[in-house]
């Protein structure tokens, strides 16, 4: 396929205005035939309506544009609410977010790579205000582990498991994913986890729907704030609490559902520990800076997470360190 149907889906929650124009100027900047690309952006009871951005700030004229709308219930609903109102002919769908931008030639490498017979891109990125891309910094993936693909060094095939990769140190960013219909159409995002994860879970269904992956080594997004929301949630913020109960309901999913191997397993349990830990820290660092702790969010994690004796031993550890540190 020389230029697939694109539908481009954007969940859209924004409470500054502008910040969509600037990704619906990456998608008409990479310029992909107009007739084989159209956007669905959901509309997920945003404080900035969809409609009247659009209208304040008027997308590309070769751009198709279709808004839906639903009640706020998360980025993961709104996703599934566009997989649901794709066009029957519609061959890829590729994922962005309202606040992050496309570079480079996306898209066109996208179709380049699937063509070579895969059926799910990812590619590498910026994070927000990094000038290093995120495989260069973080070195969670050896390219050289993983054949070029279509005579480009910076195209790869990646071999192993993904399930591991993405349980252990995760190397798939959701705005640079782009998938095919037809190969993995089926598969949908979890309901809830607004708090992190369900992306997550989404990539073990398109695993579980046979999904090959391919990737590029080149940065092909430019993430804006909303991507370090999850990512920057610190001790006592407000974020910091449900973040850990929705990695916690990630982690065992992948537990239970997905792991194949005793090592991804052991690093799943580990990773559980981590949090029963994180969990008590949150809650004293609180107490000790006269913050209000949020005891239902607190209840209902351990609820889920009965402590377990690793936790217990790992949180003392780390207390004990920062007591003789001197720092709380």
């Amino acid at each position: 396929m020389a230029h697939p149907k694109i539908a481009v889906i954007i969940p859209f929650f924004q409470r500054k205005t502008g910040v969509l124009a600037r990704s619906l100027a990456s998608i008409a900047a990479q310029a992909y035939p107009s007739e084989s690309l159209y956007v669905l952006v959901v509309d997920d009871g945003s404080p900035c309506p969809a409609v009247q951005e659009l209208r304040d700030h008027p997308p590309a004229a070769s751009l198709r544009i279709t808004v839906l709308h639903q009640a706020n219930a998360g980025p993961n609903e709104a996703r599934n609410t566009a997989l649901a109102g794709l066009e029957p002919d519609t061959d890829l769908v590729a994922y962005l977010d309202s606040d992050d931008e496309w570079i480079g030639d996306h898209l066109a490498r996208a179709v380049r790579a699937l063509n070579a017979g895969y059926s799910a891109y990812f590619a590498n990125l910026f994070h927000l205000g990094d000038s290093t891309n995120e495989f260069d910094k973080a070195k969670r993936v050896r390219h050289e582990d993983h054949p070029s693909v279509a005579d480009d060094p910076s195209l790869r095939a990646y071999q192993g498991d993904m399930v591991h990769q993405i349980a252990t140190a995760n190397i798939i960013f959701m705005p640079s994913l782009v998938i095919r219909v037809d190969a993995l159409g089926k598969a949908r995002f979890p309901l809830a986890h607004r708090h992190g994860g369900g992306d997550y879970l989404y990539w073990m269904d398109l695993i579980r729907h046979g999904a090959r992956f391919v990737y590029s080594t080149e940065p092909e997004v430019r993430c804006g704030q909303g991507i370090n929301m999850w990512y920057g949630s610190g001790w006592g913020t407000d974020g910091l609490a449900m973040r850990i109960v929705d990695e916690a309901r990630f982690r065992r999913k992948v537990l239970e559902q997905h792991a194949r191997t005793e090592d991804t397993k052991r690093s799943l349990r580990q990773r559980l520990a981590e949090l029963q830990s994180g969990m008590l820290q949150d809650v004293v660092h609180r107490l000790r800076h006269r913050k209000p702790v949020r005891w239902q969010t607190v209840r209902l994690f351990y609820h889920e997470n009965p402590l377990s004796l690793a936790a217990l031993k790992q949180l003392f550890s780390i207390l004990r360190a920062k007591l003789m540190g001197g720092k709380a």
